[in-house]
């Protein structure tokens, strides 16, 4: 779909430096001449002026769709010089919504700025009824329409929580609320999956955030799934990447088109006999290759949930430790060995007996591992996540 104000129009130029911009608590401020970034602050510097792609997850399960201040002035900034306005939808099958320029016969400033002001209104409009046409959301597939869309120095803002339903990245596969970034990213470039975003710059608008039906992310889980797309653009080749903090609603968008409610992972508890997981994306998570906690605070005071449990009763407790397959053999069993090791010391410092706890390294290889190498040997992020972990077994005296 193409929006052209008025037929056989010239486009609107060398306005820039003379119209005034409504920002968010209206007040007024100049556009700055093309080249130069927006006055307001961005944690992304972007170039005023060239095209902008605002890919859309006007869908089930996500907050209702609405164009950032900000972000309309860079609409605004694109319009002026000419340059393409397009929308993707994050649909299970992404597509171009609409490809929009700026075109305008008025002959006086208060002509053009009324044509201006009514395609600016149209774009905005456009995306708070946008519609999915495919169930489930694909935003990995949505970035690499927007890579081959967007010229380069132009914008792509992503207006989606990043909770992604359908594709090698979705998060139906529980696995991947504790895949690393960085696995991620080197499994999507060995695949040839991985978006071009060179030379653009990339804004994030509500990463994480989600709408009823959909659970609300916790704080460590919101944070996860905002590195991993964070990562993804950095490696894409994008100039810069950078969120557009804005409140949104957990009224959802109201689609015909389903999709899935995903269950984040819940927080491992413990039965007085039994056995309880503590995967890698745990507060018991661990720095790549290393026996060191990510959070030692956070780790301290969940084992210390541990702890309580213990107290009063005489449980042995074998911790085991598994890793993922990357890596030798003998190095996945030393680390297991260690990880379990760091286990039992928090334990021992909170003041459950040492004689009750031993320890053991399965490395890569223990029971109900699942396959996380390919036939070519890339490693597959969300089976090796499930695969690191720390297993508590309690025994109780029958």
């Amino acid at each position: 779909m193409t929006i052209n104000l008025v037929r056989q129009a010239r486009r609107l130029r060398g306005l820039a430096a003379a119209v005034i911009v409504a920002a968010a608590a209206n007040a007024c401020e100049t556009l700055p001449p093309n080249g130069q970034e927006p006055a307001w602050n961005l944690t992304c510097p972007v170039q005023a002026g060239s095209a902008v792609t605002l890919v859309v997850g006007a869908r089930a399960n996500s907050p209702r769709t609405r164009v950032p201040d900000e972000v309309q002035v860079l609409l605004r900034a694109a319009a002026l010089q000419g340059q393409k306005v397009q929308v993707i939808r994050v649909d299970g099958v992404p597509t171009v919504a609409l490809t929009a320029t700026f075109q305008t016969e008025g002959r006086n400033d208060q002509i053009r700025r009324r044509d201006l002001e009514n395609f600016l209104t149209q774009t905005v409009q456009f995306v708070a009824n946008l519609q999915p046409k495919q169930p489930e959301a694909d935003l990995l597939g949505a970035l690499t329409q927007a890579g081959q869309v967007t010229p380069e120095k132009g914008t792509i803002v992503v207006m989606d929580s990043g909770l992604v339903t359908t594709g090698p990245l979705s998060f139906r596969n529980a696995g991947m609320f504790g895949a690393r970034a960085d696995d991620v990213t080197a499994f999507l470039k060995a695949q040839h999956l991985m978006p071009d975003l060179t030379g653009r710059s990339v804004l994030f608008v509500g990463l994480g955030e989600t709408a009823d039906p959909q659970p609300a992310l916790s704080g460590e889980t919101h944070d996860q799934v905002g590195e991993l797309w964070h990562t993804v653009a950095k490696n894409a080749g994008a100039v810069c990447d950078g969120d557009l903090r804005t409140a949104l609603t957990r009224t959802a968008v109201s689609a015909a088109f389903p999709v899935t409610v995903v269950t984040p992972p819940p927080v491992p508890a413990f039965d007085r006999c039994g056995t309880t997981v503590l995967p890698d994306n745990s507060p018991v998570g661990f720095v790549v290759g290393k026996a060191e906690f990510r959070n030692p605070a956070a780790a301290t005071t969940f084992l210390d949930s541990l702890a309580k449990v213990l107290e009063g009763y005489n449980q042995q407790i074998m911790l085991t430790g598994t890793t993922s397959s990357e890596g030798s053999d003998a190095a996945n069993q030393t680390l297991s060995e260690q990880r379990a090791a760091a286990v039992k010391a928090v334990l021992v410092q909170l003041g459950v007996a040492e004689s009750r706890v031993k320890t053991h390294g399965a490395g890569e290889k223990w029971p109900g591992r699942e396959v996380d190498m390919t036939k070519d040997g890339v490693l597959i992020p969300a089976a090796a996540a499930r695969n690191r972990s720390v297993v508590v077994e309690l025994k109780c005296p029958k």
